[in-house]
């Protein structure tokens, strides 16, 4: 029986995580009412909310995984994003280079553009570039055997800083924030949470949140009782920061056919994502060679005017996502976020593995409705309604 009375513990709720998901849960919770802890290890937004490609979209790659309804609630998602923070989160034109050589043809790509149209309720407008509009849309890009250029409209934002406004907003709620501070124990006693940090601070909860991303099973084995896990695959995407200017955000594909976007960032040019296996301590993930190689030689294909060699790098991202363990490409990997707990009747834990930076604040109130039906909530005030600024 979960404890009822406030008096008894410090919080209702203790997250373990400070990245987009860890803080989307504070926000959401602390709106709810709930007295609120936060533990991050390093700071916040030190892991993959701040190594990702720093976009706000509906994801057009899911379509071709049929996944209509992760990218319908993504672009969804992203129109709330555009309304509550609108210093952190900009509309931009998409470009997508279609070349003779490329596995997804003109019509196929203007078709899945149509889908995105109509799962957008008609706010991703796309369009064909004209091609006297090329040089200046997409400047320097490669035109032998390039055929079209088709444009459409998503969004940007800076992780980091949309991460950080999200505690900021979990604060000024209530909800505590501690730093630098690692959770060595967590038990419970069968009405709260005792957990016991490395400093040998302790604190209780009632009900303990596992948002920790790549260490969500980590995490769990110093929890008592262990709670149960997900098989999952981490894998590992990296970016690079070259020195290039860059005016444009498109769309591509890379020399293996996967997806590849280029797009600013602080005055140069960003150019990510891969996908591969990742096994070890998340701590010591960092590019491959073989990803860098990959990353550099499709830049140099799209842009053989300004080559781009590893002295070229201005700095590495090197993030890891949590994907379900299947036995096939990490492509085919379900991007839905999925919720664990302890227990069918009155669990005390909960555990977040997987999930999209854009879908953060609908899969956060999804924690605040499984809460509220084990606990009481004082306060109603949903995230859809909370304006977010930057703190940077």
């Amino acid at each position: 029986m979960i404890a009822k009375s406030k008096d008894t513990v410090d919080a209702d709720i203790l997250i373990i995580g400070g990245g987009i998901y860890g803080c989307g849960v504070a926000q959401a919770i602390s709106a709810g009412g709930f007295k609120t802890i936060l533990i991050e290890k390093n700071s916040l937004a030190s892991g993959t909310s701040s190594q990702s490609t720093k976009l706000i979209h509906g994801g057009l790659r899911y379509l071709e995984q049929f996944n209509l309804k992760l990218v319908y609630e993504a672009l969804s998602e992203r129109e709330c994003l555009l309304k509550i923070a609108p210093d952190l989160v900009s509309r931009q034109w998409f470009y997508i280079p279609v070349y003779s050589t490329g596995k997804r043809p003109a019509w196929f790509i203007t078709c899945g553009l149509f889908l995105y149209y109509l799962l957008s309720a008609g706010r991703s407008k796309f369009k064909w570039l004209k091609k006297n509009d090329w040089s200046t849309k997409v400047a320097g890009l490669n035109t032998k055997d390039l055929k079209a250029v088709l444009a459409y409209e998503d969004a940007a934002t800076d992780d980091a800083a949309l991460t950080r406004a999200v505690a900021a907003s979990a604060k000024t709620l209530g909800c505590k924030i501690f730093e630098q501070t690692t959770v060595e124990s967590a038990k419970f006693n069968g009405s709260y949470w005792q957990v016991k940090l490395a400093n040998g601070e302790q604190l209780t909860a009632r009900v303990l949140v596992n948002a920790a991303g790549p260490w969500v099973n980590i995490v769990s084995k110093v929890i008592y009782p262990e709670p149960p896990t997900l098989n999952i695959n981490l894998v590992q995407g990296t970016h690079l920061l070259l020195n290039r200017d860059c005016t444009s955000f498109i769309y591509t594909e890379s020399l293996d056919g996967r997806v590849m976007f280029f797009r600013p960032w602080r005055g140069k040019t960003l150019v990510g994502t891969t996908e591969v296996l990742f096994q070890g301590d998340p701590e010591q993930v960092k590019p491959r060679h073989s990803e860098i190689d990959a990353i550099l030689n499709t830049y140099n294909f799209y842009f053989p005017d300004s080559v781009c060699l590893e002295a070229d790098i201005l700095e590495t991202y090197c993030g890891l996502r949590v994907l379900p363990e299947v036995e096939q490409a990490a492509f085919f990997a379900s991007r839905e976020t999925v919720i664990a707990f302890d227990q069918t009747t009155c669990p005390a834990y909960f555990a977040i593995y997987g999930g999209k930076l854009t879908t953060y604040r609908k899969e956060s109130e999804k924690v605040l409705k499984l809460i509220k039906n084990i606990l009481p909530a004082t306060a109603t005030k949903s995230t859809k309604e909370i304006h977010l600024d930057s703190v940077d």
